[in-house]
């Protein structure tokens, strides 16, 4: 009995994450490069958050809009960001842990 109330728990909890992952998915914008740079030339970007090549951020309508950024450096972008007062945000790169190293580290001797 406590096994099938645990079963279920487990399955119920694993929908609702994929639910909201999809949900969260729907409500951003996917957008082009040049289509954000007269966004923000225009005032209707609020703010950005720059995580590698990926840069996400919300309209003052209150929208959510996510574009990839290309491979080419683009100073101005920083420069158009601020001019236009749009708030930056940057992100740290995620560093793998210790172990996960030492795992990838050791894989080609196992």
């Amino acid at each position: 009995m406590v096994k099938n109330l645990l079963l279920w728990l487990v399955i119920a909890a694993v929908l609702l994450s994929v639910f909201n992952n999809f949900n969260m998915q729907s409500q951003t914008e996917q957008v082009g490069y040049s289509e954000l740079i007269q966004e923000i030339q225009s005032e209707q970007v609020k703010k950005v958050v720059v995580d590698g090549l990926t840069i996400s951020g919300e309209r003052y309508d209150g929208t959510r809009f996510e574009t990839i950024r290309p491979m080419v450096e683009d100073p101005k972008l920083i420069d158009d960001l601020l001019e236009h007062n749009v708030e930056v945000v940057g992100r740290k790169p995620e560093q793998q842990s210790v172990w996960t190293q030492l795992l990838v580290a050791s894989f080609p001797i196992l």
